[in-house]
């Protein structure tokens, strides 16, 4: 997927986006986690998300990405994202190739989150840990980049204005952190087309 930047060219050079403190546009989040972006590798590929314990003191109920924040003994973020995800919903990592990564976020909650794009071959058998996730469900990747499906409000912080989107799909309300991710998959899908018709047609003339 052209979208996703390569895991080869590490996370210097990816967009920081997300949650800044007034007055201070060098912020750094303390903490570091790691999302799982996966995608069923199938002809109509699914984006797999979870629904958060609705018993857990932080974002109970949301739809999130599974993920988590990185451990002592992670060697990478890849690493976190695919033990988090075995945690979480029992992926097992041969089941997972990892091909890239979105853009980096900032939190309010004081992590610097980096989502990992990956296929997952199906068919698979989801095992939600009940103490982290109420559900596993999908949604088809045509959804979710059909931007027109996204609606928008203005949030504001600490003096600060943040655009916040949501996605309605089957009783599911994705926002927050994920949905601001999914739209980033849009923006970047957005530049690959245009890059790609583009060098076609540079190559017609």
């Amino acid at each position: 997927m052209e979208a996703v930047s390569p895991l080869e060219s590490g996370v210097r050079n990816l967009h920081i986006s997300g949650y800044r403190p007034p007055g201070d546009d060098v912020f750094r989040p303390s903490k570091t986690a790691a999302v799982l972006v996966p995608l069923l590798d199938q002809p109509d590929p699914e984006v797999v998300l979870t629904r958060r314990a609705d018993h857990l003191p932080q974002h109970p109920g949301q739809v999130s990405f599974p993920g988590g924040a990185a451990e002592e003994n992670d060697t990478s973020a890849v690493q976190t994202a695919l033990r988090e995800a075995h945690e979480e919903i029992g992926l097992l990592p041969n089941t997972v190739r990892p091909i890239g990564f979105l853009d980096r976020m900032d939190t309010i909650s004081d992590y610097r989150v980096l989502p990992v794009v990956a296929l997952v071959t199906p068919p698979v058998n989801w095992l939600p840990d009940e103490r982290e996730v109420a559900e596993v469900f999908t949604i088809p990747l045509s959804i979710i980049l059909d931007i027109q499906r996204y609606e928008a409000r203005i949030f504001k912080l600490h003096d600060r204005e943040y655009t916040i989107h949501s996605l309605q799909w089957e009783g599911y309300n994705v926002w927050g952190a994920t949905a601001a991710m999914l739209m980033n998959l849009i923006s970047r899908m957005q530049v690959a087309n245009e890059q790609q018709y583009s060098d076609i047609s540079n190559a017609t003339e």
